[in-house]
């Protein structure tokens, strides 16, 4: 198996380099936080980064995997980025910007004569037509942005170098925000934004390629689960790539992929396997790169509180109890080979303190979780399976035992089984009986959750209703606001992987973007913080190190910078 896939990733090497021609002119970094031209660095080159996360769609509208995220921010201009290290937001196709003296307006100004990868100039229309459209449409087709436009009424463009944003009240996060607004040639897009707009949230980029582009690379090939070809897209404004193109190969089996990078057929993997990272340490020609990780591993509740059944699943006493039943410490070892740390925060270490001090994982105690559910009423069967008593009211259930299928979707970056597997033993030393239920893919797992019908507008909203619990992760930013929004009544059918509805929430959420002092914004974020954590919509378990690898034959790699910042592609190149 190995020698075909080597063999067929090969040939395929050989055909992008054929096409790719010479690739790689020269300019300034123009404050982007990447290098980028060619200088005295050597150009050319097809530069292959092996992943086991794949492209689900080029889409802005309509993705789940962070894998894309990487593809939108070097396809599609945003106006800002965040720099290395992710401390501070730098230029991208904004070269500068400046707010008026109530904070409600912001006017940024753009580098010129940038065009789309089809020849059309990309100007401060595209950027308006884009945001105006995530405004008319946040409530349905557009919500997965709309965080990036949140407090904007209006956006308009005086010319083709300046676009101005206004806002219903100064937002003390305004450059995160704008950070995710992915710019799309309106050209292409506008004939999807009639009627209802349900259009743009099915229109699939990736079938017509090679993919109109704005940023510095262009989608030339795409597969979903394959290869994916990214070449220079010679229109682009700013700093140019110094490789002849990018591809980014999808891997189901993690061993394959490590075997290529150290056998040099592909140049770099975005994250080692964790019980693989202390042998590929000792490879002579592969160079471990280990950092601060944004992504959570958690226990993820269907919260939703017109869930038809199971009812006893949305009191935070039993999904605490039953998370005090799990051994982190062990899913920590045998899982990630000790490169996780504990967790509790739905915002994750990399937001720093925006998290609340007072969100700290609970202890082990199966002991303590038992008594909590005795003292609730769940009495063991005679087969040591709690017995859930029959429920009267309007959202009556008869008796049941407490047996629940957790689905674990095949789209994770560990061993999603091995995990569940220590989960089942905690859950049963508390009575409870769980099975694996497979979610496929993370597009599958997520139509699960939702039912695929889900309808957040009716009242009460349809969805979140054939799923109980899930294994999943989310990969969380510096700023916190995104990771807030998630489990916001707005997010139902987009980001909500839980169905929560709580409307003093929504408004707090709504709130903390206004707050232009940070010291108030950061204590309202404690609070919310807090809320999620008491509510238990997660079991947040573990925070991952980020661990990237790749061969001597390259350099200019930072891999904490992928999907924040075009240089993550843009700086690599030939050593």
């Amino acid at each position: 198996m190995s020698g075909r896939r080597a063999l067929a990733l090969g040939l395929l090497l050989a055909a992008v380099i054929a096409a790719a021609g010479c690739g790689g002119g020269s300019s300034n970094n123009n404050g982007t936080g990447g290098g980028g031209g060619s200088g005295s660095v050597k150009q050319g080159g097809i530069f292959t980064e092996g992943t086991t996360n794949y492209i689900d769609t080029l889409n802005p509208f309509n993705y789940i995997e962070a894998q894309s995220v990487t593809a939108f921010l070097e396809i599609y201009p945003t106006l800002v980025q965040y720099g290395p290290g992710l401390t501070d937001i730098v230029p991208n196709y904004a070269s500068s910007w400046d707010t008026s003296s109530d904070g409600k307006t912001w006017t940024y100004h753009l580098h010129s004569g940038g065009k789309w990868s089809d020849g059309k100039p990309l100007t401060a229309d595209d950027v308006a037509w884009t945001a105006n459209t995530i405004i008319k449409f946040q409530n349905g087709p557009t919500a997965v942005l709309a965080s990036s436009v949140a407090h904007v009424t209006k956006v308009d463009a005086p010319d083709p170098n300046t676009v101005v944003f206004h806002y219903d009240a100064p937002v003390g996060n305004a450059l995160n925000q704008i950070a995710g607004l992915y710019v799309l040639p309106q050209h292409i897009w506008a004939q999807y934004a009639t009627g209802n707009g349900k259009a743009l949230k099915t229109f699939l980029p990736e079938q017509h390629l090679p993919v109109v582009s704005g940023g510095p690379f262009q989608a030339t090939q795409y597969q979903k689960k394959g290869t994916s070809v990214f070449k220079p897209n010679p229109g682009f404004w700013g700093p140019k790539p110094h490789v002849d193109a990018v591809a980014l190969v999808y891997y189901t089996n993690a061993d394959s992929m490590i075997a290529d990078l150290q056998s040099g057929q592909i140049s770099a993997v975005d994250q080692v396997p964790f019980t693989a990272v202390n042998a590929v340490k000792k490879v002579s020609n592969v160079h471990v790169d280990t950092y601060p990780g944004g992504e959570i591993v958690n226990i993820t509740w269907n919260s939703n509180p017109y869930k038809p059944q199971h009812r006893e699943l949305l009191n935070p006493e039993v999904k605490k109890a039953l998370t005090m039943c799990v051994d982190v410490n062990q899913i920590k070892q045998v899982v990630f080979s000790g490169y996780a740390s504990p967790e509790a925060s739905l915002l994750g270490t990399i937001a720093g303190d925006w998290r609340s001090p007072n969100v700290k994982p609970v202890a082990f105690n199966c002991d303590q979780a038992n008594s909590t559910l005795d003292s609730l009423g769940y009495k063991k069967g005679s087969d040591g399976i709690r017995v859930v008593p029959a429920t009267t009211g309007k959202d009556a259930e008869p008796a049941h035992k407490m047996e629940y299928q957790i689905m674990v979707p095949t789209s994770l970056d560990f061993n999603g089984d091995r995990e569940f597997g220590i989960i089942q033993q905690g859950f049963s030393n508390a009575g409870v009986k769980v099975t694996e239920q497979s979610g496929g893919d993370a597009t599958a797992a997520y139509a699960i959750e939702t039912d695929n019908t889900c309808d957040g507008t009716k009242n009460p909203p349809v969805g979140y209703s054939k799923f109980d619990i899930a294994l999943w992760d989310w990969v969380a930013g510096p700023d916190p606001d995104f990771q807030l929004s998630v489990v916001t009544r707005g997010q139902w059918c987009s980001w909500s992987d839980t169905g929560w509805i709580n409307a003093a929430y929504d408004d707090m959420y709504k709130q903390q973007a206004t707050l232009v002092d940070e010291a108030q914004r950061k204590t309202l974020v404690h609070k919310m913080d807090e809320i999620i954590f008491n509510n238990w919509l997660y079991s947040q378990l573990l925070n991952e190190v980020g661990i990237a690898a790749h061969t001597d034959q390259w350099d200019g790699y930072d891999p904490q910078i992928q999907g924040y910042n075009f240089a993550f592609w843009t700086d690599v190149h030939q050593a």
